[in-house]
């Protein structure tokens, strides 16, 4: 994407917001019914074979969506559809797509009550959640969803998962970006894809589902985000000048201090991918002097973990330590997708510094991360003990 548009990446789209061209499904039955948008990318749930593999199609998802029976039904909101031309695969999604889905919900945000983002799986977890930043006081569902199975395939997981978004971006109980997929509602900036050839493709490791369906729909809402204060913001410039990197046993790091240091980097973040709770190899010091270099000149360092649950505590072992001594923040429970998104929204804004940017990297904005003192705390500190002894005393 940065190729095709350049920095900042949704520089392209400046005025750009307005009504765009859309497919009503429903009749005009005279029935007061939710509205809701549905807007195509492409991806998997759009495709058919081709001699080349499989490849979106224009128009199917519309024609099919037009012969669905289910979405007659009363209980069903009135569905308008918007197919970008040319649909692309996910893997060419990027934040010239993501801008423009944004600002095109913001341009249309008053005349419906939700909305629905059809999109592949590879980079899902990244379009949820750079809308959920990009939306601010967002106020309404916005519901990303794809399959792993084309609609056109006789045996197929797109059409529930079509369905259900639709459902969830007619309910005045979300208001947020969550990823409908299988059977469950999830926070989008806390979902990551977890699987290639299974269903239940997609999970946020670190937070329950906001809804589960089976026979009736079960909503966890107290994991719900409230209503906002304000009214939507649309923040539709991200700035990717973001490095992230994960570490192996034994990496030469030089790869690195040339991103960070040559004349010409503009590099503004630098995400590690670290072992466990945080940590690096002690041997690897002048890997260690190399970031206290780049934070001292204002490069962000930011600290995640390799691990699918749990969270980055740089404190908790002498390993982490040292990358904390030199500045490095840590992630906490965020997953990469909401990371590497937030810290291209915080430096797109333009109206804060690096030293605001940091100190709002652990800051909760959108639910994306777990405030510091909700997380459990690390084995064997004193905390851990006190519980440890609390727990014993209840049982």
């Amino acid at each position: 994407a940065l190729d095709r548009c350049q920095w900042p990446a949704a520089g392209l789209l400046r005025g750009s917001a307005a009504h765009i061209p859309q497919v009503r499904i429903h009749d005009d039955d005279g029935r007061r019914r939710r509205r809701v948008l549905v807007l195509c990318t492409g991806g998997t749930l759009t495709m058919t074979p081709t001699p080349n593999g499989l490849a979106p199609v224009q128009g199917a998802l519309t024609e099919w969506m037009a012969g669905m029976r289910e979405l007659q039904q009363d209980e069903m909101p009135e569905v308008a559809v918007h197919e970008y031309s040319p649909l692309v695969d996910s893997s060419d999604m990027g934040p010239c797509e993501w801008a423009r889905l944004a600002v095109d919900i913001g341009a249309n945000y008053m005349d419906f009550d939700g909305f629905v983002v059809v999109t592949g799986t590879d980079t899902m977890a990244y379009v949820a959640s750079a809308l959920a930043f990009m939306l601010e006081n967002l106020g309404k569902p916005v519901i990303v969803t794809g399959s792993q199975i084309p609609l056109c395939e006789a045996y197929n997981d797109a059409r529930r998962n079509l369905i259900m978004s639709l459902i969830f971006a007619a309910r005045d109980s979300v208001n947020e970006v969550g990823i409908f997929f299988h059977d469950r509602l999830l926070r989008g900036c806390r979902s990551t894809k977890v699987n290639t050839h299974r269903l239940r493709a997609f999970d946020s490791p670190n937070i329950p589902p906001l809804a589960n369906i089976g026979i009736s729909i079960e909503e966890n809402g107290h994991l719900l985000l409230p209503q906002p204060r304000g009214r939507l913001r649309v923040h539709a410039e991200l700035d990717t000048r973001v490095l992230a990197v994960s570490v192996s046993p034994g990496f030469d790091n030089s790869a690195v201090q040339f991103a960070l240091e040559h004349a010409d980097s503009q590099i503004k973040a630098l995400v590690l991918r670290l072992y466990g709770t945080g940590n690096l190899c002690s041997a690897k010091r002048d890997f260690i002097e190399v970031l206290e270099r780049a934070t001292a000149r204002g490069v962000v360092v930011v600290a995640t973990t390799q691990c699918q649950t749990g969270s980055v505590m740089l404190g908790h072992y002498a390993v982490g330590a040292a990358l904390e001594e030199v500045g490095a923040i840590s992630a906490a429970d965020m997953t990469l997708e909401a990371c590497i998104c937030k810290l291209s929204y915080l430096f797109g804004r333009g109206d804060l510094s690096n030293e605001e940017i940091s100190r709002l990297m652990p800051v909760s904005l959108r639910g994306e991360v777990t405030p510091a003192e909700d997380l459990p705390p690390p084995p064997f500190s004193e905390r851990f003990g006190a519980l440890n002894v609390e727990t014993r005393r209840r049982r």
